[in-house]
């Protein structure tokens, strides 16, 4: 098993690179490369603060969330588009990716997905949300209002805690405050979709995209040789599950013993 950490990808890649630069077609161009970061967010506000569609062309193995939701806020705003060289895995899959108006996958990179505020609620009981941190609650009403804004199903944000195999949750650990944290132990660190699953989830995406484990597999040695610490799990699902259903089952899954 396991255990998961905000941070998800985060060691697997270097820190920033330059963040603007112009097309051959005149288009604002913004590279995003590394950790998510809070100064990557501000740098990022400020390259948008013309209000205008840009192009966001990243490589992002994970991150925080809160500065990911930031960014995604800014591209939802913007009506931008993503471009993803390489990897896009932790919070830049499950924000950037999300907000983006259109998504464009260079060959080879690769998309991936994982635990999500609103799929980390969804395991604890609504008579133990007290005891967890505000922030999941904040968070998770930032990811409603970017699927919203995309007219997009719940099932991005719920499915892949199901797809990681996760076993049992734990709010063991605590932040300053004594509130907990939501940690689960699960078979994966990361999960990707199959493209007739994501169009059905409303995720339509030009460029690259695994057909099939085989493929999926390739992309993986490449964008991260050697594999990811915990490994990563490609779906042939073709289709999304009800919220109705994803909440249910996630609701299900035990308290990790102590």
């Amino acid at each position: 098993m396991t255990k998961t950490v905000p941070a998800g990808f985060a060691a697997l890649l270097s820190m920033v690179a330059p963040l603007c630069a112009q097309t051959s077609a005149g288009a604002a161009e913004i590279p995003l490369s590394g950790h998510i970061s809070a100064d990557m967010a501000s740098r990022f506000h400020a390259a948008l603060a013309d209000g205008k569609p840009h192009i966001a062309r990243v490589t992002s193995s994970g991150g925080e969330d809160a500065h990911a939701l930031a960014i995604a806020a800014d591209i939802a705003r913007t009506g931008s588009s993503l471009v993803v060289d390489g990897i896009c895995a932790g919070p830049c899959a499950n924000y950037l990716f999300l907000a983006a108006a259109r998504r464009m996958v260079q060959p080879g990179a690769l998309v991936i997905f994982t635990a999500s505020a609103s799929s980390r609620l969804a395991m604890v009981p609504q008579a133990r949300r007290k005891e967890v941190s505000s922030l999941y609650e904040d968070n998770a009403r930032q990811e409603r209002q970017l699927l919203q804004v995309r007219r997009a199903n719940a099932a991005l944000l719920l499915e892949p805690q199901l797809g990681l195999g996760t076993s049992c949750y734990s709010l063991t650990s605590r932040d300053a405050s004594g509130k907990a944290y939501i940690n689960y132990q699960a078979q994966y660190v990361g999960w990707t979709p199959s493209r007739a699953w994501l169009t059905r989830a409303g995720f339509g995406v030009n460029g690259f995209w695994p057909d099939g484990d085989a493929q999926f597999q390739a992309a993986l040695q490449k964008a991260i040789p050697g594999g990811a610490r915990g490994g990563v799990t490609y779906s042939t699902a073709k289709s999304p599950a009800a919220e109705a259903a994803l909440l249910n089952r996630l609701g299900a899954i035990p308290e990790c013993p102590k």
